[in-house]
């Protein structure tokens, strides 16, 4: 299927990945808009009661998102396209349903019946078969105080910790469920990128390193040739 997942706790780059590695590769890319799922304003304003009380509609929300996501992806898998990256997955909702369900924050109930709709919606995409793993996975790694740096330099109000003090709670939970999860996820290839020191957005070495390490995982995978690969960092001028 030639599928790449971009995952990472909030705010560490995913979407300015996805779009420079995109227009690298010069596939198609998939990003999460905020301004599709309004309902999210809603999930952070009054903390923990607004989590608790949207988390299963959310999460349903966001399920809905990535399988329509997923469905065109695969279309164009079809079709003959490689290496289609997405800035997020139904793999990440999963991560971030399962913290809030640690939490307390997702009713057990209504966990399970999102855990079974995403179970059945990823078992068969549009008649492609899918097991619910990309052919790789990037993972942005940060410490959890460049994550709050980044969340309150993107400066989205919902997000703000000096509205809402609660939200660094809820945030650390974030970031230890995504280093728990690369530290043990085994099911695709994974490349990690240290994001503390690194700026792939502004400083054009960081960005010709970021993309020569996961191409040259992309042409360990056969997902690449190495002619591809020379010629795409001919383009860059590398």
């Amino acid at each position: 299927m030639k599928i790449i997942y971009i995952n990472a706790a909030i705010s560490a780059g995913k979407t300015s990945l996805a779009t420079i590695l995109s227009e690298d590769l010069g596939t198609t890319a998939f990003y999460e808009k905020v301004e599709d799922m309004p309902m999210l304003e809603k999930f952070y304003s009054a903390g923990e009661d607004s989590r608790l009380a949207l988390a299963f509609p959310l999460q349903i929300a966001f399920l809905n998102y990535r399988y329509d996501q997923l469905r065109k992806g695969l279309y164009l898998a079809e079709k003959g396209e490689r290496n289609t990256v997405y800035d997020s997955s139904l793999l990440s909702d999963g991560l971030m349903a399962g913290n809030l369900f640690r939490r307390g924050e997702f009713p057990a109930e209504e966990y399970d019946l999102y855990q079974n709709l995403s179970q059945n919606m990823q078992s068969n995409v549009s008649g492609h078969p899918f097991s619910g793993f990309p052919d790789l996975v990037i993972y942005l790694d940060m410490s959890f105080e460049t994550m709050l740096d980044h969340i309150q330099e993107r400066g989205r109000d919902m997000e703000d910790i000096r509205k809402d003090a609660t939200l660094v709670d809820y945030y650390k939970s974030v970031w230890t469920t995504y280093k728990n999860w690369a530290a043990s996820y085994s099911q695709s290839a994974l490349v990690t990128i240290n994001m503390d020191n690194t700026d792939f957005v502004h400083d054009e070495d960081d960005r010709n390193r970021v993309l020569d390490v996961i191409e040259s995982r992309l042409v360990d995978l056969g997902l690449l040739t190495k002619k591809e690969f020379k010629d795409i960092k001919h383009k860059r001028g590398v």
